[in-house]
């Protein structure tokens, strides 16, 4: 389920990143925790483990709640909290929009949008979007709409 707040196409339509995105990192909080725990002859204190998963849960938290994605009427927008940052393009220099995903991220129905220029660049890059297909056509129909009103 996408963290979506959308009621119309002259709305500002606004998604985060999929908890399922983080997957990997889950993974890598679970060694290095866990790690120490159950292989003490590794030589590696359970404290260490248990500070370098807490370190990797601050980066989810971060990643997770530090950005969102936004399509206003004006075009499309990357906003960064921490640190802060607004990464925007407008509609009328929009060109291509293209899902890029894994293995792993497909099974898990997560992926990346890459929104180019017209000219071919990648501008702005959406990451760890849940149901990414469903976002890319509402991105798609905001376009359309800006481009024909």
């Amino acid at each position: 389920m996408a963290a979506q707040e959308k009621t119309d196409i002259s709305q500002e339509a606004v998604w985060r990143p999929s908890p399922r995105g983080f997957l990997v990192y889950y993974v890598a909080i679970a060694v290095a925790v866990f790690g120490p725990l159950i292989n003490p002859e590794a030589g590696l204190p359970p404290w260490v483990g248990l500070v370098a998963g807490l370190l990797v849960l601050a980066a989810v938290i971060i990643q997770k709640f530090g950005q969102e994605y936004r399509a206003t009427s004006g075009g499309i927008k990357r906003v960064g909290f921490w640190p802060a940052k607004v990464e925007e393009i407008p509609w009328a220099e929009v060109g291509e929009i293209r899902l890029q995903r894994g293995l792993t991220q497909t099974l898990l129905n997560v992926g990346s949008l890459v929104i180019q220029d017209k000219g071919g660049a990648p501008r702005l890059v959406f990451e760890r979007l849940a149901s990414p297909q469903e976002v890319k056509a509402a991105l798609e129909a905001r376009r359309a709409s800006s481009a024909g009103g």
